[in-house]
Formats: C-alpha cells, structure tokens, sequence
C-alpha cells in the first residue's frame, strides 16, 4: 500500500492532555479533513478504536450498530462525556476498545496515507504543528515513511519541533537555516490521483503489463518527486510557523 505518516503521543509520564484540549484537536481535525482535499487517506487520530461485540450481540433484530449507536446517544444526553460514555459502552461489552488508538503504548495514535502527495503530507505536519498548541503538554511524534520530513521523524510540543541530537546534524546548515521539512508547491497536486486499491481486468493482463502497474501502483511515494533534492523550487515552507527548533534525547 502506499506510503504513510504515522503520529502518536505515547504514553509517557511528560505526556498529558484534558478531555476538553482533546476535543478541540477533534474539532481540527474534523476541519482539516473537510476543507482540503485528500488524494488517499484522510487524518485519523484517534484515542480509541471500537469494535462491535458481535459475538454477543448478533441475534437481535437490530444490528449490533444501532444498538452501540442508541446507547452511546442515551449516555451523552445523561451527562457523559464522550470517554465517559465509551468506557461505559465498554462495561455493557457492547463494544471492545482498543484504548490509545491504532499503536500500542499510546494515549492517542492514527496515520494517515498519503502515497506520492506531498501536498497531503505537508497538510498532516501542519495540521500535528497546530495540535501541540491545542495540548501543550504532550508530545507528538510523527514518522515518516517517504520523504517530506526530511530527517525521517520529528515531534512537536507546544508549537515547537522536537529532534533527537543525530537528526539535528543532518537537517541543520551552517547558515543557522533548518530542513527538518521539504518546501512543497500545492499546485502540483490539484488534479492528483488517488490511489488505487483495485486494478480492473488484472488477472487477464499480460505479464509485462502487470508488472508496469504494480510499479507505478505498489510503491507510490517512497521516493523522490521534488523539483530538486528534497525540495520544490517554491511553494510552502513548514519552518516558517514552527516557534522554533530544540534538541532532546534520542
């Protein structure tokens, strides 16, 4: 599949956020992922993932669904949080909750797939830079499988950009000037594709033919799709809202 960033605040001592700072990132991320478009996957992160408990719940006349869904609606009108109410769903084993999201060791996790469009990896950072304010407490740390960040990995608390000591040496220039981030031109990506999960008529292809699609299909962005090494020759520079660099503990 194609290429993703994957973020997460793990679950640390130094990390911590309130129900109503959480809320706020929802409401970020619900806006993000409404006004921009998004060529693969959309932003996910999440402190929970829910699963249906069919085994229980699978001989009634209404779906396990609407059952979770009229339940978790009584308990938000009762009061309940929206924690609250998950933890309660959980208790009535309507659901099972995989606390912390996605990713093990977490309070909250997600990724997001963005293949060869670094337009969607620029909105995912900018969106993460955004949600350290909203929980300026937590760390957030964010990888990346293709090229975008350019030292691989960086995190960010509170507006600021967190690198450990091996990744300072390689994104800093003489000059005092970071390339933790690929300067990226938006316009390259207005008409871009989304990725494709189903290929029509595979099976009946020749064996050439195959192999040309899985190439432009299996491995989008993991490679290098800049006007020059590692950047665009214009565009937007992550750097410049960033409130600045600081160096921890590998």
């Amino acid at each position: 599949m194609g290429r993703r960033l994957i973020y997460k605040i793990e679950e640390k001592l130094e990390n911590s956020f309130s129900e109503e700072q959480w809320e706020e990132v929802l409401r970020l991320q619900h806006w993000y992922n409404s006004e921009f478009t998004w060529s693969v996957g959309k932003l996910a992160f999440k402190r929970y993932v829910l699963f249906p408990n069919t085994e229980e719940f699978s001989n009634l006349n209404l779906s396990v669904w609407e059952i979770i869904g009229q339940r978790h609606d009584q308990l938000r009108k009762s009061g309940l949080s929206e924690q609250e109410a998950i933890v309660q769903l959980e208790a009535d084993r309507l659901v099972l909750v995989k606390w912390g999201g996605y990713f093990d060791g977490c309070l909250a996790s997600g990724f997001t797939r963005v293949a060869d469009n670094e337009w969607n990896a620029f909105l995912v950072c900018d969106f993460l830079l955004k949600a350290s304010t909203l929980c300026p407490t937590a760390t957030i740390k964010v990888m990346d499988e293709g090229r975008f960040i350019k030292s691989g990995s960086v995190s960010f608390r509170n507006g600021y950009a967190l690198l450990g000591g091996q990744n300072r040496e390689s994104v800093h220039d003489g000059d005092g000037r970071w390339h933790i981030f690929s300067i990226v031109n938006p316009e390259k990506y207005d008409k871009h594709p989304g990725l494709k999960n189903v290929i029509p008529d595979f099976n009946t292809m020749e064996s050439k033919d195959r192999l040309a699609l899985v190439r432009n299909w299996n491995w989008l962005g993991y490679g290098n799709g800049y006007d020059v090494d590692g950047d665009d020759t214009s565009g937007f520079d992550l750097h410049t809202k960033l409130s600045g660099v600081q160096t921890v503990e590998s």
